[in-house]
């Protein structure tokens, strides 16, 4: 003002006019009063979400009739369908340690095989070298070090020893020497597989993991080796060899079964539990799926009797004996061998020595045959040890054969040859005495302990960020494969030529494939590794999600421009990944004022409503449907995250519904509009246990006073759930249905293990888990008619974001979390998120599942040790009680437990300074910051049953629809180009999946040449719980109406076949019009060429 006074009248008058019209300006171009006013009173007017779109009226059901084949699993009948039961196993086992802390296993008295009447021993030698695609070196160091080495010394030496065997599992190696190799020994190498002296075996990718490890990946990397074993080698696996897996999963004996395998040979099972089986004659089962009462899930399993696979434990019991009989003498090697070449001097005393550990590992079976495997890892990879290998124990054969009171008839081979001994034998023993038959075992073995104090229970938690990197990969592959095949078809049906671009994209996904089977290997997604191995696995993730990426943003333009639109590509992936060890980030979609075009696509084969979450950069927009529908939308605050209530004012995060029809595509259009438009809902936002709330006054949020020193406790609800927090500690209280009044018991706190001794592989805690957080944590709320969301911030370690969404009705009563997790300043401590509920659980029982496949009983153990009593989750856990369900459904693998009852915990992330001295050589220090999802049910049974009996579970109907929202997300995709041309929907298939039917697999098969060569179709009918209401449906439970030319009605099929698993074995061929059936639970697998 002093300013003004100063200057003459006419350059004052100029001045006035100048600043007023700037504040006019200012003024007109900030929403104005009644707009400020409108938008932030929302709650006033009811939402305006339209009628239901075509799609959910065409698919609608409200509790359906369940089929009685699905119910009668979870209805009356025995806990599980075989002899043993793993379950009580455990209970029945004595875990006696001996004075070295290992595990005792009875051992034979050498006396009893002095007698002069010995049976005839068969024994069955066979050299193998474990290669691990990844541990101590990388997956390309190992090839070029050693594992190409070993398979060069594998064809020069089997054609020089033409009695000597060899195995080979890890189909990764196998194909990178492929690609070298002379066409000349390729011809030598289909010679010795004809000759049977050399047998491959598994044959997946790679020998993977089986705690972490979900089965739609495990699955694609066994039809990745199978597929290449088949095209160039014209073999199918028929035994599977897993002995460095730490435990086993039914579901893995299932898959191999399922693949075409008869056999399998495991190793790494608790010492104790195999004391337990051998004292039943029972180191060798059939082992059955704990749901199949007819006996035709069955594969034969050789449980290994010692410690490990090395010669030190396969010999005989006596480790020190067998020492002896490894022959490798390579100078500068360290080994533990005292191996002395066979002489005439001392050629009885080891004949004598060795024959007798063969007579006593034959005490642990119920034949007269032994399988003998002599290797270790990278064993092999010099030519001289398969000299020393061969020649020492060729002379121990011949001496031992040629001595008829020992009865004994040595001889190489692999496993084909041992368990064709080891059926004949039982044949012959059926046909006299029906009670020698082999026992059935269900269940499966985890935890695994090689040693008193060290449970291998740790790796089922350890470097989360790459478990949940892994699974966001299997997610983006599933849907590129299925837009990759959509993309053939269609071009086939527009009379376009496909090859050229499928060859380019089949490329692009073998490549992505393959290197998220490699990271499945069982020191890969274990996290096992050493950090900078850990570094090469996330190099190839990222390599893999990029690649899926480039298939997805080209195909979904393709399609929704009907194939005009094929270059430039002008749709950017709405989630991007900067670097190969960074989260995953929303990009801010710039809206434009003539339109931006967002596109989602839904990899699941049935349709689904979701909410939506994307970051845009206004505030004021207007959000248009395919059907030209203005779609009611709201929009939440970005919180600055640096600070502790303070909301961005350049972005915002914009929720809708969307509607959208199986493997469909649809597009939406965005529009940044002047004013708020009426289908815009502002949300409401709190903060809390904070003096401020920083918001810009151009921002329409409905803003509540702060609340530094709330006491009244944080209610918030979506008018189906209502949910109550604690506002001093941030904690989840309880949860009441609002239909029937209903309370339950939920509190989740974070709390931390001390470490005394837990490593990459080990937990071993110094004792129960104390509190995490003693500070009053921040606490931000954000409400609407769509999407209520409160964070709570337990700086610096963990961000917990519950959300509860109103619509739509299937995701209204399930509770949604997130955890951002970062642990960097947290030394040799593990950190835990737990439940505490009121579910009567009071024998401590309740189900993690297996692989996502299936659920599995387990029971706490209260006389032993935490970390023994912690299992594998890879995707979901159950606590119930006789009217109660809580599940617990996650987005990524984890490590969990029951230790108290109704309580369940999951352990998010562990930071280990130590080694735990299982060959990896340092801790685990390498922590990023990582993101794990859940979603939270609570049901009531429809009445009372008897499911408590059983050894398996099944998820409701609800609860596998919310599980779909974790593991398959809807991926959205946007582009700036103004074009009517993509703003229409993309339905490739009329008809839905049934609702308990899922697309395991829907991806195109290619040769050599990546030419088309059909399209994999694996279908998994998964097991529902008819206990529990179904809900609304967006599709139909199993019936006997689905067909492939129902499902396919405008593609155009020429044959199709159902086949093994993997595709190499055909069953029987099928008319596009016959019905498919699909028994509860089970995969079926079909070829079918369009």
């Amino acid at each position: 003002m002093g300013l003004l006074k100063n200057m003459k009248f006419r350059h004052r008058v100029v001045a006035v006019l100048v600043l007023g019209f700037l504040t006019l300006g200012i003024y007109m171009n900030l929403p104005d009063e009644a707009s400020r006013v409108q938008y932030r009173t929302y709650q006033k007017r009811p939402l305006q979400l339209g009628e239901q779109s075509d799609i959910i009226k065409q698919w609608l059901q409200v509790n359906p009739a369940r089929d009685p084949e699905m119910c009668s699993l979870t209805g009356s009948g025995p806990p599980h369908h075989a002899n043993i039961s793993t379950y009580d196993l455990y209970y029945k086992t004595h875990f006696d340690v001996k004075s070295n802390g290992e595990w005792d296993m009875p051992v034979p008295s050498m006396s009893i095989y002095k007698t002069e009447r010995l049976p005839k021993l068969t024994v069955i030698l066979m050299p193998h070298s474990h290669n691990d695609p990844g541990w101590l070196k990388t997956v390309n160091e190992y090839y070029s070090d050693q594992s190409k080495h070993i398979l060069n010394n594998m064809v020069n030496k089997l054609t020089q020893f033409p009695n000597m065997t060899f195995i080979w599992t890890e189909t990764v190696y196998f194909a990178m020497w492929w690609n070298e190799i002379e066409d000349a020994v390729k011809v030598h190498v289909r010679r010795l597989i004809r000759r049977g002296q050399l047998e491959i075996t598994l044959g997946g990718w790679v020998m993977p993991d089986e705690a972490s490890s979900h089965y739609v990946a495990v699955i694609d990397q066994l039809i990745e080796g199978h597929q290449w074993l088949w095209e160039n080698l014209h073999i199918r696996p028929e035994n599977s060899w897993a002995i460095d897996p730490f435990g086993y999963s039914s579901t893995m004996s299932y898959l191999w079964q399922k693949s075409g395998m008869s056999n399998m040979v495991v190793q790494r099972v608790h010492q104790a539990v195999k004391a337990s089986l051998f004292k039943e004659k029972a180191l060798e089962f059939y082992w059955r799926q704990m749901w199949d009462s007819k006996g035709l899930t069955d594969i034969f399993c050789h449980v290994m009797p010692f410690m490990l696979y090395s010669i030190k434990y396969t010999c005989g019991p006596n480790p020190f004996v067998c020492l002896h009989f490894d022959f490798r003498k390579i100078p500068g090697d360290y080994s533990q061998s005292k191996g002395l070449e066979v002489t005439k001097d001392n050629l009885e005393h080891s004949a004598e020595m060795l024959q007798l550990q063969y007579r006593a590992k034959a005490y642990y079976f119920r034949h007269n045959t032994i399988l003998v495997p002599i290797g270790d890892d990278f064993r092999y990879d010099r030519e001289k040890e398969w000299d020393q290998q061969y020649e020492n124990y060729e002379k121990l054969i011949q001496y031992i054969n040629s001595r008829p009171g020992w009865n004994m008839n040595i001889q190489w081979g692999t496993l084909r040859d041992y368990f064709s001994h080891v059926h004949k034998e039982e044949s012959n023993r059926k046909f006299i005495n029906k009670a020698e038959e082999f026992p059935v075992l269900s269940g499966d073995f985890f935890p695994y302990s090689d040693k008193d104090t060290a449970y291998w229970t740790g790796y089922y938690s350890t470097r989360p960020f790459d478990k949940s990197f892994g699974r966001d990969v299997q997610a983006v592959i599933q849907a590129a494969d299925i837009l990759s095949t959509l993309h053939y078809v269609f071009y086939k049906k527009w009379s376009k030529k496909p090859e050229s671009k499928f060859a380019v994209h089949s490329s692009l996904l073998q490549q992505a494939r393959r290197s998220l089977g490699l990271f499945l290997h069982h020191d890969g997604i274990t996290g096992t590794a050493k950090s900078f191995v850990v570094e090469d696995y996330e190099q190839y993730l990222l390599r893999a999600w990029v690649q899926c990426q480039e298939v997805i943003q080209f195909v979904i333009q393709i399609l929704l421009s009907s194939g005009k639109i094929e270059s430039p590509v002008v749709f950017r992936p709405e989630t991007v990944r900067k670097s190969s060890v960074d989260l995953p980030q929303k990009q801010v979609i710039s809206v434009q004022d003539s339109g931006t075009t967002v596109a989602f696509f839904n990899p699941l084969g049935q349709p689904r409503q979701e909410i939506v979450h994307l970051y845009v950069n206004s505030q004021m927009l207007e959000v248009i449907s395919s059907t030209q529908q203005v779609v009611s939308c709201q929009v939440n605050p970005v919180w600055n995250r640096e600070e502790d209530a303070v909301v961005l004012d350049d972005v915002f995060e914009l929720t809708f519904l969307v509607e959208i029809g199986p493997f469909a595509i649809m597009p939406f259009v965005l529009y940044k509009k002047e004013y708020p438009s009426f289908s815009l809902y502002m949300s409401s936002i709190t903060a809390i246990n904070t003096p401020q709330l920083a918001v810009s006054g151009a921002l329409l949020f409905n803003q509540n006073r702060p609340e530094p020193k709330r006491m009244k406790p944080i209610i918030v609800d979506n008018q189906v759930i209502q949910l109550t927090f604690d506002p001093r500690s941030g904690s989840l209280v309880q949860v009441m249905d609002l239909a029937t009044k209903n309370v339950t018991k939920l509190n989740i706190n974070f709390l931390i293990y001390k470490s005394q001794g837990s490593g990459a592989y080990i937990f071993y805690p110094q004792g129960p888990a104390t509190l995490l957080f003693p500070n009053i944590p921040i606490i931000r709320v954000t409400q609407g008619p769509l999407v209520t969301i409160v964070e709570v911030g337990f700086e610096p370690y963990v961000t917990h974001t519950v959300t509860l969404y109103h619509q739509p009705s299937h995701l209204t009563s399930a509770i949604f979390i997130e955890n951002k997790v970062s642990i960097q300043t947290l030394k040799d401590k593990e950190l835990i998120m737990r439940m505490n509920t009121n579910i009567r659980n009071s024998d401590l029982s309740y189900f993690t599942d297996q692989n996502g496949f299936q659920f599995i009983r387990r029971r706490t153990n209260r006389s032993s040790r935490i970390e023994t009593n912690y299992y594998p989750m890879t995707s979901a856990a159950i606590l119930e009680d006789e009217s109660t369900r809580v599940t617990l459904l996650a987005a990524q693998p984890h490590g969990a437990s029951c230790l108290e009852t109704g309580q369940l915990e999951v352990m998010l992330d562990r930071q280990l300074v130590y080694d735990d001295d299982r060959g990896m050589g340092e801790g685990v220090t390498d922590i990023k910051t990582t993101i794990s999802k859940f979603a939270i049910l609570i049901e009531k049974r429809t009445s009372l049953t008897e499911t408590s009996r059983l050894h398996f579970a099944s998820l409701s109907l609800p609860s596998l629809g919310v599980q779909g929202k974790l593991q398959q997300p809807l991926l959205a995709y946007f582009t700036n180009v103004d074009s009517d041309v993509f703003f229409h929907a993309v339905n490739p298939v009329p008809s839905s999946l049934p609702c308990d039917v899922s697309a395991v697999n829907f991806r195109s098969l290619c040769d050599g040449n990546l030419n088309y060569n059909g399209t994999s179709i694996v279908l998994h009918r998964r097991g529902y719980d008819c206990t529990y209401p179904a809900g609304a449906l967006l599709c139909p439970l199993s019936d006997s109406s689905l067909s492939f030319d129902v499902l396919f009605t405008d593609l155009n099929i020429s044959r199709i076949h159902e086949t093994s698993l993997t595709h190499t074995v055909v069953r029987r061929t099928l008319r596009p019009t016959d019905k498919i059936s699909i028994a509860p639970m089970e995969l079926a697998s079909f070829h079918v060429t369009f």
